[in-house]
């Protein structure tokens, strides 16, 4: 996080504001676990970093607060995980991913599906090379190759009511998801190198229930193994 991160989201989108782009690079480093649950943030610390006067700042933690993903008290920190908050995303998920996987075996094009199969093989190909990658690269790779495997098969589903819903959880959503990444249960990565690709052949078999089902399998993986680690981490 430094002046060079508000470089690049100008580049990408030259229109948006600088209190959004904060609060985009806030967002961005508490959902990806560089600024763990329980975390302090130092509004002149981070200011500095970014180059920015405390303005933007006080917009984007205001906004993310609102939001729950800061709280404050003499100051702020990043909230710390819910069982209920997640056990509310998890029931959400499981209804609006596994549809949108049925929707998306009977509605997604050839060059759809290939482009999920790419984003799969390349999650095989981090996960088979994960002892000889730095643990930090490989957390975040695996992080940002599964929230673009799950936010295409929602755009790949072909429903604009759909994608609108999802957008209102999918941060949150990965908030918890990332938590399992950066703590992976024994044979995590044997298991999460191969799923991508059998999702992606029972897509390309166009049953609508399958693929629901191969869906909420691949979910109930991480919900098992998610919720073991926050009764340990918790004890």
């Amino acid at each position: 996080m430094d002046k060079t991160s508000i470089e690049l989201l100008q580049q990408q989108n030259p229109f948006m504001s600088l209190n959004d782009i904060t609060y985009t690079i806030l967002l961005q480093e508490i959902v990806c676990f560089r600024i763990p649950p329980g975390s302090w943030i130092n509004e002149n610390a981070v200011a500095k970093q970014l180059g920015i006067s405390r303005s933007p700042m006080k917009y984007a933690l205001s906004r993310l607060e609102k939001e729950g993903y800061v709280k404050k008290s003499h100051k702020y920190s990043v909230t710390g995980f819910s069982i209920k908050e997640y056990t509310d995303l998890k029931e959400l998920c499981f209804l609006l991913e596994s549809y949108a996987a049925g929707r998306a075996a009977v509605a997604a094009t050839d060059n759809q599906l290939e482009e999920l199969r790419e984003l799969a093989r390349q999650m095989n190909d981090v996960c088979r090379r994960a002892d000889e990658t730095p643990r930090d690269i490989l957390s975040r790779t695996i992080m940002d190759l599964e929230y673009q495997f799950h936010l295409k098969l929602v755009l790949f589903a072909d429903s604009p009511l759909l994608s609108d819903l999802y957008e209102q959880i999918k941060f949150k959503l990965f908030r918890y998801r990332s938590y399992m990444i950066y703590n992976p249960p024994e044979g995590y990565y044997d298991i999460i190198a191969t799923d991508h690709l059998v999702i992606c052949d029972v897509l390309a078999l166009h049953d609508r229930q399958l693929a629901e089902s191969i869906l909420r399998r691949h979910l109930n993986f991480f919900n098992t193994h998610f919720l073991k680690l926050f009764h340990l981490n918790s004890l």
